[in-house]
């Protein structure tokens, strides 16, 4: 093998050669881990578009690091790109050497950012080989160039026996550390339309970290905050907006007793219209809030919820008109964009630049940050999210009808406005 040739063929399991007693085993095993680090039971990776996001141990920043301006244009000497370290060029080979052990695969695109790694591949259908495999070959070959910097001898020498390369938390080997995290975070399997999409979303990386190295208050996760009014009266209120739940307030009980789980809760928070040096609301316990985007939004002297209710199915035009004619003249939109009606109205708001709070339906991981548009409205100071929920990893998560009425109550708490005001 040469010194530059750092991919292995990570030897597959056969299944059907383990006892029972093996399999049990690796399902008890399997129950254990945690949730980002299973695969989804309805998807075929054996075939399609896959999207992967690994990141460096500890997120050292060790395959490249970011040059060029944020405002530079694409193409310009000075435009925003990663300048790989010699270990970031070792890695993207063993990504474009994919397909020289795996036939059946093509490796579309990828980027090694400071301190992780996105890669875009696509397996086409016959072979035998699954996504995992692939990872878990491409994950030893960036272990073993990260060896080769750090000076370990990890080739095996002839007639000497070695042991396995990595441990049982897969965080070093018996020789060294590993490069890369345990499992790979953030897989998807994406449609041949999207991915062009995860292409530019690959090409922007480097613009978008110096975004939001240059703007860290923007970007900034802020916990635990509260929102006058956000109380555990106003959970209740929040289902009477479902007219079989007003109807039983033992139903009402029940019902926010099985989503509370979910939703963030805390001692002592900070009010979401005081800086952090101002005094902290009552320490009592109730519901709160995390926010991400700058306070003015949140502060502003107008704030307008949108809902749109099916009863009023046919009169959306107008309230489409009237929500957009207030935000032009300088009112903040509030909502969850829930529904097909308010997602299109909220494409209309991000394309004229308005701005609006946005109530979203999980909780913010600690590396978290808006994408797509969202990213730039966010970085332009025209978009806040907030979440009420505690986050919760998944690919799709489920958003039942019971947190709908908890994120549009939160939108009337924000705005302190009647759902139907548009209508006055």
């Amino acid at each position: 093998m040469s010194h530059n040739n750092v991919f292995l063929h990570p030897k597959p399991i056969n299944l059907m050669s383990l006892t029972p007693e093996q399999l049990a085993k690796i399902q008890q095993k399997e129950s254990t881990l945690p949730d980002a680090l299973r695969r989804d039971a309805l998807t075929n990776y054996r075939e399609g578009y896959f999207f992967v996001t690994i990141n460096t141990r500890g997120y050292a920043p060790i395959l490249s690091y970011i040059s060029g301006r944020a405002d530079a244009n694409d193409g310009a000497e000075d435009e925003p790109r990663c300048v790989y370290t010699e270990l970031g060029k070792r890695v993207m080979e063993c990504w474009r050497n994919i397909p020289n052990f795996y036939p059946y695969a093509e490796a579309i695109d990828c980027e090694a950012m400071p301190d992780h790694f996105h890669g875009l591949i696509h397996i086409r259908p016959g072979g035998k080989p699954h996504l995992g495999q692939m990872i878990r070959g491409f994950m030893i070959g960036g272990t073993h160039a990260y060896w080769d910097t750090l000076g370990i001898d990890w080739r095996p020498q002839p007639g000497v026996i070695t042991r396995d390369y990595r441990d049982h938390d897969h965080t070093r080997s018996f020789r060294g550390p590993a490069l890369f995290v345990r499992g790979y975070n953030d897989v998807e399997a994406i449609t041949i339309e999207q991915v062009e999409t995860k292409r530019r979303y690959i090409r922007e990386q480097a613009r978008r970290a110096l975004i939001k190295g240059s703007m860290p208050d923007c970007f900034r996760i802020h916990r635990n905050c509260n929102s006058h009014g956000w109380t555990m009266d106003a959970l209740r209120r929040a289902f009477l907006a479902d007219r079989y739940l007003a109807l039983d307030s033992r139903r009402i009980e029940s019902t926010l007793l099985a989503i509370l789980p979910r939703i963030q809760m805390l001692s002592g928070s900070t009010n979401l219209a005081q800086s952090p040096n101002q005094s902290a609301s009552a320490p009592n316990i109730k519901p709160v809030l995390s926010f991400i985007g700058m306070r003015t939004i949140l502060a502003a002297q107008c704030k307008l919820p949108l809902i749109c209710h099916r009863s009023d199915a046919m009169l959306f035009d107008v309230q489409r008109d009237i929500v957009l004619q207030a935000a032009r003249k300088g009112a903040v939109i509030v909502s969850a964009f829930i529904s097909p009606k308010e997602r299109e109205i909220k494409k209309q708001l991000l394309i004229e630049q308005l701005p609006v709070i946005e109530v979203v339906d999980n909780g913010f991981a600690d590396r978290y940050k808006p994408t797509g548009k969202s990213f730039y409205a966010c970085a332009e100071n025209r978009l806040v999210q907030i979440s009420p929920w505690t986050y919760a990893y998944s690919k799709d998560i489920k958003v039942t009808r019971e947190m709908c009425l908890v994120m549009n109550q939160l939108v009337r708490i924000i705005t302190n406005k009647d759902d139907h005001w548009w209508k006055k």
